[in-house]
């Protein structure tokens, strides 16, 4: 057994240091949506979101796994992607539900957000116990099990964006004022967190691109930073829908690949 030394290398370190910038990016969300700032309240739950996947990257390259890094990812998600989520969308609708004199069910409309934040733990939870067990018994590398922290947290938001994108073309924000709405959208993607649902795992897809091809695949790379500049909710909210509309096909091929 390698003896733990006095130091560490900045390296090792790297991916603990990106882990604590998208758990940093995961509480300013919460700042940002307590000073009814509600675009760069969900903008900083997808850096986090980003800092999470950049972290991972790191480990993988530069093999700087630990049990402290493990740990700290899965806190720090619990906070990126289940409770700030959860608190940003809850003073989302409050504020209309307090215009309306309906304060008495604040606390009834509270319990959904508690169940995502909830399911958000029970989900990092299962994952990290899944992954302790033996190779033959650990899950496919090509599929989560259940929607991953970070999309979750990203599709409970949708509808802060959706309504982003009505503001950008001079509508008035509705969805806010239909709290039931999105109590039951909210439900709805914490049970998708916590089902047996195989999803595809994007982080080990491997593409191979012909040379001749390489150049198309840049140029579309271009379009869509060129469209995330100028319409960057547009952008977001359809990645979103295409993520919900792969549900269907991961289960489907999951089965094939199964069977």
């Amino acid at each position: 057994m390698e003896k733990q030394s006095g130091s560490l290398s900045f390296p090792k370190l790297l991916p603990n240091i990106f882990t604590t910038i998208g758990l940093c990016s995961g509480l300013t969300g919460i700042w940002f949506a307590l000073e009814d700032d509600w675009e760069n309240a969900v903008f900083f739950i997808l850096i986090a979101a980003c800092f999470d996947m950049i972290d991972g990257l790191s480990a993988r390259l530069l093999k700087a796994f630990s049990p402290f890094g493990a740990e700290l990812d899965s806190l720090a998600d619990t906070i990126s992607f289940g409770v700030a989520p959860a608190i940003i969308t809850y003073l989302w609708i409050r504020d209309p539900i307090v215009a309306s004199n309906q304060n008495h069910l604040l606390e009834w409309y509270w319990m959904p957000f508690l169940f995502f934040s909830a399911c958000n733990a029970f989900r990092l939870a299962r994952f990290n116990v899944m992954h302790l067990g033996e190779p033959e018994n650990k899950p496919s590398k090509s599929y989560f099990t259940g929607v991953p922290a970070p999309a979750a947290a990203g599709l409970v938001l949708m509808p802060l964006g959706f309504d982003f994108i009505l503001a950008r073309f001079g509508q008035d924000s509705f969805l806010s004022h239909y709290p039931i709405w999105i109590i039951g959208w909210v439900s709805f993607i914490s049970l998708l967190m916590i089902s047996r649902l195989p999803t595809f795992s994007f982080r080990n897809v491997r593409f191979n691109v012909a040379r001749n091809k390489a150049l198309l695949v840049l140029l579309a790379v271009c379009l869509a930073a060129s469209v995330f500049m100028k319409e960057k909710w547009i952008f977001l909210f359809s990645i979103g829908i295409l993520y919900l509309l792969s549900l269907p096909f991961s289960y489907w091929t999951h089965r094939k690949d199964a069977g």
